[in-house]
């Protein structure tokens, strides 16, 4: 029995290291395996540190295209490069069709898109005092896209929190802009007359940087190269009925003024066919005299100018006798 004991002490004394090894191993797996991040070529990423006893801080930015491998516990958060697009349709856009009033008190509906470029900017600034050394990109992270996860998602997507945050920040600035530019026109202007429309657009896309900046508080632009293509502003049905009845009427007097005038040009052709043929009966009758040209204008008409007179020896008496 003594024998066994002394075995057992000896496996326990050879298994005991094992055991913590595989302990630390499974300790280092779960707290010290490296992080990794790696950006596509229209994506920028933050690198964050922060191990699972430190608290996070701004380490550096990582270029597109890049693969990198960082500390245990750090963080990476990917923004896009590439131009987005902010829609806005009744169909499955980003949001739903804005609505303004026009100068004429009339409601009207738009759907459209705008885009623009997110600021990813990471040279140093500072602001109020404080130093970002990522610049633009980790300022609007700090202060708004990790309050709405607006970050990319592992699989390189856009996210929920991204297009919640453009419903913020770009829709609700882009709505104001579309209403204050709408108020100098009237819905026919903007309705039917391609030059209004056009001017009204343009009023849309000079407002709209200013406003979103306010949104963002305004100490840097977090978005930048705006363009805006909106679609000709629908006026309530009702509207639109009575503006068909319009143009119908319209056509309608068009037509009758045109059917007028052809027939005024109708009536003033024949009258000068009217003069030219008399101008050429009254040279004919300058040439053969009046009793000559009746005769030819018999003749021409296969008609027999020299008819029997009353002066002849024949008379309208009796058959067999011979005139008085």
């Amino acid at each position: 029995m003594a024998n066994d004991v002394v075995r057992r002490r000896s496996r326990a004394r050879i298994f005991l290291p094992v055991a913590v090894v595989l302990v630390v191993a499974l300790f280092c797996l779960l707290f010290v395996r490296p992080s990794t991040a790696s950006t596509g070529p229209d994506q920028v990423a933050l690198h964050y540190k922060g191990g699972a006893f430190s608290s996070e801080r701004f380490s550096d930015c990582i270029s597109p295209s890049t693969r990198v491998f960082d500390g245990p516990g750090d963080g990476h958060f990917s923004y896009p490069r590439s131009q987005t697009n902010f829609v806005f349709d009744a169909m499955e856009g980003d949001g739903c069709p804005f609505t303004f009033v026009t100068k004429n008190a009339i409601e009207m509906t738009v759907e459209g898109v705008a885009n623009f470029l997110l600021n990813t900017t990471c040279t140093s600034l500072e602001i109020d005092g404080i130093t970002y050394p990522g610049g633009a990109l980790q300022r609007f992270h700090e202060l708004i896209g990790k309050r709405y996860i607006a970050y990319m998602t592992e699989d390189g997507l856009r996210s929920d929190g991204w297009r919640q945050m453009l419903s913020i920040y770009i829709g609700r600035p882009l709505d104001t802009a579309i209403d204050r530019a709408g108020q100098s026109y009237t819905y026919s202007e903007l309705y039917t007359d391609p030059i209004k429309k056009a001017e009204w657009e343009q009023s849309v896309l000079d407002q709209l940087p200013t406003l979103v900046d306010r949104q963002t508080d305004g100490d840097i632009s977090f978005f930048e190269n705006f363009a805006i293509t909106l679609q000709k502003p629908e006026p309530p049905q009702s509207i639109k009925d009575e503006l068909v009845k319009q143009q119908a009427a319209v056509a309608a007097a068009r037509a009758a003024q045109a059917e007028a005038e052809a027939r005024e040009a109708a009536a003033l052709a024949q009258v000068q066919v009217e003069k030219a043929e008399a101008q050429k009966i009254q040279a004919r009758v300058d040439v053969l005299g009046q009793q000559g040209y009746l005769q030819q204008y018999a003749i021409d008409h296969g008609l027999n100018p020299f008819q029997p007179s009353t002066n002849s020896l024949i008379t309208g008496g009796e058959p067999g006798q011979v005139g008085q």
